[in-house]
């Protein structure tokens, strides 16, 4: 039993002596791809997120636009705007004005 487990041993030794650069750059491949800590497995999910998370700035900085151009239209005390405004959200009625109070 021992001596096929050192025959199969001594064969593998002289096909990694026979092709060392092979086995050398087999090994460094599986140690860029797989074993180090910035592998390319986690390179890729990375950079996944970083994609994720910039079309996601991008949604909110639309947000951001739109909500600063509403802000400006109520900051311009027109009591029409803030009045239709709060008649969407429901807190006025269609005969219901609208009074700001400084």
């Amino acid at each position: 039993m021992r001596t096929k487990f050192f025959e199969k041993i001594k064969v593998v030794l002289k096909w990694i002596r026979n092709h060392k650069y092979m086995f050398v750059t087999v090994v460094f491949l599986a140690i860029i791809l797989v074993i180090d800590d910035n592998n390319m497995i986690s390179h890729m999910k990375n950079r996944a997120l970083i994609d994720e998370l910039t079309n996601e700035i991008k949604s909110m900085e639309m947000d951001s636009a739109a909500t600063q151009t509403k802000l400006r239209l109520y900051t311009e005390n027109d009591s029409d705007v803030i009045g239709d405004e709060a008649r969407k959200r429901g807190l006025l009625k269609a005969g219901e004005d609208a009074f700001i109070i400084k």
